[in-house]
């Protein structure tokens, strides 16, 4: 008798998060292998390039430097909520020239020490150019902060689009061609996107406005990768 493979196909799944509802509609389009609910934060996940394309979540002013718990003893870790065969590892990342970056902020969640940690889970990670994160992206997520201690609250949805074609350890993470970073205000019913090319040209000097954005070029841009 012949032995049946079955062969069972990702679910995909339309991302959208309780922690975005002006966003949401934004990311209609967007479909997940797989969407993880973390305790401040949803991962919207792609199995194929080893890393989110989306994450979503609330930045409260009144969080903001409430703790500022340390994250020096904290180590990244693999998500054992995903499948195996999804799943990055931290050393996919040793010796690749490309940091290990976070979607949803350490920097936001340092006021509890259960979220922070979930911010160093590999599902929450995607490769990011050293000097991006470092100098560029660190303007634009202190900008998020102030925004959200000057109006009280702001929704964020941070990801990546497009591809390098470049691929990071044993694993095959793959390296985005782009980061963004889209800002909602309630308060002023007003958003900030910031579009970033995934490299270290001029990101140590680069000034916040050279990447903003609106999420019309953000659409095309992306929706072309």
């Amino acid at each position: 008798m012949k032995k049946l493979l079955l062969v069972i196909p990702f679910i995909l799944f339309a991302f959208s998060s309780k922690y975005t509802p002006h966003l949401n509609n934004v990311f209609k389009n967007i479909h997940c292998d797989e969407v993880l609910h973390k305790k401040a934060f949803d991962i919207c996940y792609s199995c194929t390039l080893k890393h989110p394309l989306s994450v979503a979540y609330i930045l409260k002013g009144s969080l903001v430097n409430k703790n500022n718990y340390s994250r020096e003893d904290l180590k990244f870790r693999p998500d054992y909520n995903l499948p195996r065969k999804c799943r990055s590892y931290p050393g996919d990342y040793t010796h690749s020239g490309y940091d290990r970056g976070h979607n949803a902020p350490n920097a936001v969640f340092d006021y509890n020490r259960t979220i922070q940690k979930q911010t160093f889970l590999m599902s929450n990670i995607s490769p990011q150019a050293k000097w991006l994160n470092r100098k560029y992206w660190a303007k634009v997520e202190r900008y998020a902060r102030y925004l959200a201690v000057k109006t009280g609250k702001v929704e964020v949805i941070t990801g990546s689009c497009g591809s390098k074609s470049e691929k990071l350890g044993w694993h095959k993470v793959d390296v985005p061609a782009y980061w963004y970073k889209i800002i909602y205000v309630p308060k002023w019913n007003l958003t900030r996107v910031f579009l970033v090319p995934n490299t270290n040209v001029d990101m140590k000097t680069a000034k916040l406005k050279k990447y903003l954005t609106n999420l019309k070029n953000f659409k095309e841009i992306c929706n072309k990768q």
